[in-house]
């Protein structure tokens, strides 16, 4: 019999090895999208350990920021205020023992409608010509009013130049060139471009 021990030894051995516990973390949902205003929603974590959340977006806020097995969590996400669609990843992390697995919830916000130039206003000497703008919208634009000529009258989305062709000033004053630029789907958002002409 003792010759057989070391043997049966090393059988125990393997077989506990085989019984490992396995962690594992896992949303009900894996992803959400939302518009610009944001929102909320709740979803549940399942996990045979314990879990922490995290998330780097100041504008998402979520609670409880820790638990275990299946415990729900609530999430809201502020509106996004910047000029483009954000993708928010809300870290999941599982532990058990000295184990650790890693999940996550998908975040896809929209940005809200935008028309803006960095440099609006511009000057230009008595002897006028052509100024351009860069302009950069995320929805179609239109010309909305001018006191110039302006081309193009329509664009977006994109960054694309916009010329205004201002005249010759004989006036011997100085004068001011205005356009506005609106969004086709949303007139309330614009753009004003403004050229000042030197007497």
């Amino acid at each position: 019999m003792k010759r057989y021990l070391p043997l049966l030894i090393l059988c125990l051995a393997a077989l506990s090895c085989t019984q490992e516990t396995e962690l594992s973390i896992a949303p009900d949902v894996g992803s959400f999208q939302f518009d610009e205003h944001g929102g909320q929603f709740d979803a549940i974590i399942f996990t045979n350990g314990s879990w922490t959340a995290t998330c780097d977006d100041p504008a998402v806020s979520f609670a409880p920021q820790s638990g275990d097995y299946t415990t729900p969590i609530h999430v809201s996400v502020g509106a996004n205020e910047e000029k483009y669609t954000k993708n928010i990843r809300l870290a999941l992390t599982a532990t058990l023992d000295n184990l650790t697995r890693t999940g996550r919830i998908v975040i896809t916000q929209a940005c809200a409608p935008f028309i803006f130039c960095e440099e609006a206003v511009k000057t230009v000497g008595p002897e006028g010509g052509v100024v351009r703008f860069s302009v950069n919208s995320n929805e179609p634009w239109k010309v909305a009013s001018q006191s110039c000529p302006v081309d193009p009258m329509t664009g977006g989305p994109n960054i694309e130049d916009v010329s205004l062709l201002v005249p010759e000033n004989t006036e011997g004053v100085q004068r001011t060139f205005t356009v506005i630029l609106s969004l086709e789907k949303d007139p309330q958002t614009t753009l004003v471009l403004t050229v000042v002409q030197q007497g």
